[in-house]
């Protein structure tokens, strides 16, 4: 940890820093295997920033090491020290010229966000790899990542025009194709490149598509104008930090095809990669049965699965064959060849992005598998030529299977690598042991095809001691020349790339092997749909970063703020802090840490993690077992009592609503709610409403005859039945004008959606028993229909997550009203005769209805009113929560998370009908926006022909 002295002199440049325990440990991991934890973390805002806090580093003998997203696979960005994040507030596109065809970008800028500007200017930037939602450009530079497509684009580096470096010494340079202000570095590499250069054509021989580990030694020679740029290029921070980049982008293609060919076997499919090179595809993707069979059961791939018919028509592995140039004639040459077992041919943007999807999501659902054993990162970065590549597998396969580890095979095919992840226990003995080994020997091949030891990945911790091997002394004496010429202290991520023996591929690993986590507390939920614990479950994250993704949904917090701590990564890892031992506590005290409750406390429970996170982290799950250990160590608060008793209170709201209403929304007693109960004087609380529904339901009059399509249980949750009963009106109108007998049971209870969001799992899970035991005695042929998404998730998941009987057989029965009128009407379009109302709705998406299945029902559903326009809106969290919004402490982050949401609705004409389901979405929408939003029920009532409304 840093000194008192240290932390001042750092802290004077005006950057922000933050030694704390917690930020540490979130900084102390990355995507690897590995966990170093440094001595603090540094976050600039400017170069200037940056350059004081290099500066003022060096000169107290502090090492430094530059961080992207952090989602590397070989600890590149991990060490002790001060970590420098480029990112967090460095994600600004500063200028585009589309004549030269140059982007400038800060360090920080997301491949998905700088292509998402380039597309509507006709460009993209060339290198693709399978993070980009959330791999930032430095660290794509500081990797000379590549991806699928580098047999078109080649490595990132070779699209860097500019770079403004912050150097060792604290100086802010830009460097460019000529050298700029480092013009003398550049002839010095330039020399060393020639001083070697018989060295070099041995050991980093032309012929890979991909690069060569180490300093780029090869390129200085090919280049030696651009070899400043190019040693840069994959120097992972060991040589100076990059703050911004001018990179030159490419055309969009102008059409796109793929061919999916299907294989018996992985050398099938490796000697048609062969016999493929010749038509020069863009890309040819390997993908095997274990990766592909990781997606069995996720309802993101699903459609995908379906698409490519591995259900129905299994295979051990298949090929993603790309082509932009002649793509009929291309996919007909490719349909024409006959290879493998069969071959699916694409040309729809949809479905060659589902398939895309998939092999992008690779690396995370791998890590994903159930148990301790985890496809392991290695020896996963080895490129040889392509036409080695089927010899090559040979070799490794033959390796494992003579240890009997089995592995997974995926990658980039037609550039001569494949991702090959052993599945190994870390937490034994035995695995890491066959961690080294198979590590020592797969270097050993690699060097027999004179291939490279880290193609796209970097060096890291996890190859740098196998350097020496690849390069042999000669070249290493030149990096360690290149390393004094750029940082003479050896303070830029030290131990990368020129060893110091600080760091091996089998040390520094985060298993936990040596301390494992204990929960000091019994853990109440089931895990059902996959893990089986919460420890399991909780483990199951593996660093990917999948959750710092720029676009809604996952995770809503850390779009909102782009704080490590407030992503499902960064909770995952506090929490694991924390029972590790790491956070300064112990034992059930842990449940106590002001650390993990500011982590926890701000997850929004909106699910979207366990969908969207490859390993299905369920943060919602884990934060809701924590905060129930905690209750059953403190006492429930007074504030959790109330929410968790929200149907008391509209109960007894409603005995006097005029009254209640005046009360609660009067300044006065909001600002009593907030000192006393700290709920936020600025929030409106819900109005209670002046007829319940029930009592509306129970006196209007009965059906004239017998309904022809039968009865429907119309569920009334809390909101609609005491604060807003017209929903549920137009929900029964709709429901009867289509033919149904409407039911509603008079003994339900709350469903325990706010009880479960408190923690309070007990409350939560007496409320579920009673309901599940109600609707269990009514006949099985009764669809249950819900018009909350967050109540109907408590019957279809929650319910079963508490383990209550009945749990499984109920939950198949309950639907969401949209979700059912839509199969209706997509059956019998006449079901439900609809007025024309010409007029536009823009629909927002409840996080618990895309977690938990598609929204596009919804669009489709609003668009059966005949004369009107419906879109769905691209939108993640609201940011309401429930309670959540409605507390000061998070009333802020509440608005931060709404944003572009409201962003959008402002957006919109006036005259557009926003369209939103969860009654918490549509309080945060007239909270923050002149509009009155409606939900579905409510516009197909609209829209109902004045002879179809009964009363």
């Amino acid at each position: 940890m840093l000194t008192p002295r240290q932390q001042a002199a750092l802290a004077a440049t005006g950057c922000e820093l933050d030694c704390r325990s917690i930020t540490r440990q979130l900084y102390a991991t990355d995507a690897s295997l590995y966990e170093v934890l440094p001595a603090g973390v540094a976050f600039p805002a400017t170069a200037a920033q940056a350059a004081g806090v290099l500066q003022a580093a060096g000169e107290l003998g502090v090492s430094v090491t530059p961080r992207g997203a952090g989602s590397g696979l070989t600890g590149g960005a991990l060490n002790e020290g001060l970590i420098v994040d480029f990112a967090r507030h460095n994600r600004r596109i500063h200028s585009f010229d589309p004549e030269q065809r140059v982007v400038r970008v800060g360090a920080g800028v997301v491949l998905d966000q700088l292509n998402q500007f380039l597309e509507p200017h006709g460009f993209q930037f060339g290198p693709d790899v399978a993070t980009s939602s959330r791999a930032t450009l430095g660290g794509m530079i500081a990797n000379n990542s590549s991806g699928a497509r580098a047999p078109r684009y080649g490595c990132t580096g070779d699209h860097v025009h500019s770079l403004e470096l912050v150097m060792a010494d604290g100086r802010v340079v830009v460097a460019d194709g000529m050298g700029g202000a480092l013009e003398s570095i550049r002839e010095r590499l330039a020399q060393i490149a020639e001083r070697h250069a018989e060295a070099i054509r041995r050991h980093q021989p032309p012929g890979l598509v991909k690069h060569h580990a180490g300093y780029a030694l090869d390129r200085c020679l090919e280049e030696p104008q651009r070899s400043l740029l190019h040693v840069l290029a994959g120097s992972e921070g060991t040589l100076a930090g990059i703050f911004s980049a001018e990179l030159k982008v490419v055309p969009l293609p102008r059409e796109k095809g793929v061919a999916v060919i299907f294989f018996d076997s992985v050398p099938e499919a490796l000697q048609a990669t062969v016999a493929l090179l010749d038509l020069k595809p863009v890309a040819i993707e390997h993908v095997d049965r274990i990766l592909f069979d990781q997606t069995r059961g996720q309802r993101a791939f699903q459609a995908a699965r379906d698409l490519l018919r591995l259900d129905t028509e299994p295979a051990e592995a298949f090929l993603i064959v790309e082509f932009y140039e002649d793509v009929a004639g291309n996919l007909e040459a490719v349909a024409q060849r006959r290879l493998g077992r069969r071959t699916i041919l694409l040309r729809s943007k949809a479905e060659m992005s589902m398939v895309w999807a998939l092999r992008k999501a690779g690396l995370s659902l791998l890590t994903g598998m159930a148990g301790p054993a985890k496809p392991t990162t290695c020896i996963e970065d080895v490129a040889v030529r392509p036409e080695q590549l089927p010899a090559y597998y040979k070799a490794v396969a033959g390796l494992l299977g003579r240890l009997g580890v089995s592995a997974c095979f995926y990658g980039h095919a037609a550039s001569g690598l494949l991702h090959i992840r052993p599945v190994l226990d870390l937490h034994t003995a035995e695995g890491r042991g066959r961690l080294r080994l198979i590590s020592d020997e797969v270097s050993a091949i690699c060097r027999e095809f004179n291939g490279s030891l880290a193609a796209e990945h970097g060096v890291g911790i996890a190859r740098t001691e196998y350097l020496p091997q690849q390069l042999g002394p000669e070249l290493m004496e030149a990096c360690a020349e290149i390393k004094r010429v750029f940082d003479p202290q050896n303070l830029l991520n030290p131990g990368k790339i020129v060893p110091d023996g600080r760091f091996r591929v089998d040390t520094r690993l985060r298993t936990g092997w040596e301390a494992p986590l204990k929960v000091p507390f019994e853990p109440r939920l089931a895990f059902a749909v996959r893990d089986g614990s919460f420890l399991a479950n909780l483990e199951q994250c593996n660093g990917c970063g999948g959750c710092l993704k720029a676009a809604p949904v996952m995770c809503p917090t850390f779009i909102a703020t782009g704080e490590e701590v407030l992503s499902t990564r960064g909770r995952a890892n506090a929490l694991r802090a924390a029972l590790g031992g790491r956070l300064g506590a112990s034992g059930p005290a842990v449940l106590q840490l002001a650390e993990l409750e500011h982590a926890l406390g701000t997850c929004l429970s909106c699910k979207a993690c366990q969908t969207e996170c490859p390993s299905n982290v369920n943060m919602a799950l884990l934060k809701a077992e924590v905060r129930h250990a905690r209750h059953e160590l403190e006492g429930l608060s007074w504030k959790a009592r109330l929410v968790s008793h929200a149907d008391l209170v509209g109960r007894v709201g409603c005995l006097a609503p005029r009254l209640a209403n005046a009360l609660s929304h009067s300044a006065p007693v909001r600002r009593l709610l907030q000192r006393f109960l700290g709920f936020s004087a600025q929030r409106m609380l819900p109005a209670f409403a002046r007829q319940r529904f029930d009592y509306w339901f129970d006196r209007r009059p009965p059906l004239p005859a017998p309904a022809p399509r039968g009865r429907v249980i119309l569920w009334d949750d809390t909101f609609t039945r005491y604060h807003h009963p017209q929903v549920g009106q137009a929900a029964v109108h709709v429901l009867e004008a289509a033919g149904f007998e409407v039911l509603r049971l008079r003994d339900r209870v709350c469903c325990g959606r706010p009880a479960f969001s408190q923690g309070h799992l007990d409350q939560a899970a007496r409320l579920g028993r009673h309901n599940l035991e109600l609707l269990a005695a009514q006949p099985e042929s009764l669809p249950v229909l819900f018009l909350e998404p967050s109540c109907w998730a408590m019957f279809v998941e929650d319910y079963r997550e508490l383990k209550l009987p009945h749990a499984a057989e109920v939950a198949p029965r309950c639907l969401l009203f949209s979700a059912f009128m839509d199969e209706l009407l997509s059956r019998e379009p006449q079901a439900l005769p609809l007025k024309a109302l010409p007029r536009s709705a823009a629909v927002h998406v409840h996080c618990h209805a895309k977690a938990l299945g598609s929204p596009a029902y919804l669009a489709r559903l609003a668009a059966r009113v005949p004369q009107s326009t419906v879109r769905l809106l691209e939108t993640g969290c609201c940011g309401m929560a429930g309670a959540f919004g409605y507390e000061q402490e998070h009333y802020d982050l509440s608005l931060q998370v709404a944003r572009p949401l409201i962003e959008q609705i402002n957006a919109l004409p006036l005259e557009t009908v926003v369209l939103a389901e969860g009654t918490s979405c549509r309080q945060q929408i007239e909270h923050l926006t002149p509009r009155r939003p409606m939900h579905t029920a409510e516009w197909l009532a609209e829209a109902l022909p004045a002879n179809l409304r009964r009363f």
